[in-house]
């Protein structure tokens, strides 16, 4: 049987495949009803799916993060691709493709890790690029933190997005620093690198990106400042302050304590680097939802519960001719 990838999926469409049951959740309907409500994933994306006939049965089949083989049909429910399942059941070990299950980074990875290097290359102060190449000398943590996403679904949900995504915040901070050159260039920069470094531990990614226990019970901004402090301490002399500014950075990088901050943004480098996250996450994210799939004709998107808009796409192509080529534009020789 061919792999039926999700973005291939239309509405109104028979659906037969192989997908990873990245959620699963027996509910009861208003009526009574006990149904099945599912989220079905692939390198693709994901689908919501809902399995109305011997849901409960079904769901002792298979456990969330596996492998199964997919029955159903597809329609479209309040503007959003959805699938209403007929049959639903786990695939034995060796009977698929990881590689058709977890999205990855678009971009070379070792290309955008040579691209790190260059930018940290020239950090000029000490202590700071001790740390650095304390990281770089870890060739396990850097392979992981290759490998590793950004986050499960918001932005960057796919493997080496921890890396695109950290390369694309130290480059705005180059920028950023550029333009205002009070900033304390270095520290910027070494914050930048480490803001998300604790995703390493935060995030388990074998068949589909979850969290891992470590990840739900502490998160990334914890876990990343433990890492810093362990690398640190093989700093013989490194300076308190620079410490402590530096795990700042990490802690307050999400701004507002309602997205997830330990501490609010107390320095202008913490504003800055939250700026250029925030940014960097959240263009990622759109440029998502404008290519998933939708209304091809439609100049919106559909409602984005996230952000809590429709986007716009961009006026249609109104046909190939160029302006000035049509008859009512024609204008005499002489005139």
């Amino acid at each position: 049987m061919s792999k039926l990838f999700i973005s291939e999926i239309k509405p109104n469409q028979d659906v037969v495949s192989l997908f990873v049951a990245a959620d699963k959740q027996l509910r009861t309907a208003r009526n009574g009803t006990q149904y099945l409500h599912l989220k079905f994933s692939d390198k693709t994306g994901a689908v919501i799916a809902k399995m109305w006939d011997k849901a409960a049965e079904a769901a002792g089949e298979f456990r969330t993060g596996d492998i199964v083989f997919v029955k159903a049909r597809s329609e479209l429910y309040q503007e959003k691709l959805q699938l209403n399942v007929v049959e639903v059941l786990p695939v034995p070990p060796g009977g698929f493709d990881p590689s058709d299950f977890l999205p990855v980074c678009p971009y070379d990875r070792e290309l955008l890790f040579e691209q790190l290097q260059k930018l940290l290359a020239n950090l000029s102060d000490p202590w700071l690029k001790s740390l650095w190449d304390r990281f770089l000398a870890d060739t396990g943590l850097m392979a992981r933190f290759k490998l590793c996403p950004a986050a499960r679904a918001m932005h960057h949900a796919y493997i080496g997005g921890l890396l695109e995504h950290t390369v694309s915040v130290v480059t705005l901070i180059y920028r950023i620093c550029n333009h205002y050159p009070d900033l304390d260039r270095d520290l910027l920069l070494m914050g930048a690198f480490v803001h998300d470094i604790g995703k390493i531990e935060e995030f388990v990614y074998e068949t589909h990106i979850d969290y891992s226990d470590a990840g739900r019970l502490v998160g990334h901004m914890v876990l990343g400042t433990r890492m810093v402090e362990e690398k640190i301490a093989a700093v013989d002399g490194f300076p308190e302050e620079t410490a402590l500014l530096l795990k700042h950075l990490i802690l307050s990088h999400h701004g507002e304590a309602q997205f997830g901050a330990v501490k609010l943004p107390a320095s202008k480098e913490a504003f800055a680097l939250h700026c250029a996250d925030d940014l960097d996450a959240k263009i990622n994210a759109i440029r998502r939802i404008l290519s998933a799939l939708g209304d091809e004709e439609s100049t919106w998107t559909g409602y984005d519960t996230i952000f809590g808009r429709h986007f716009f796409r961009g006026f249609p192509r109104m046909g190939d001719a160029e302006p000035g080529h049509g008859e009512q534009d024609e204008k005499p020789a002489n005139g």
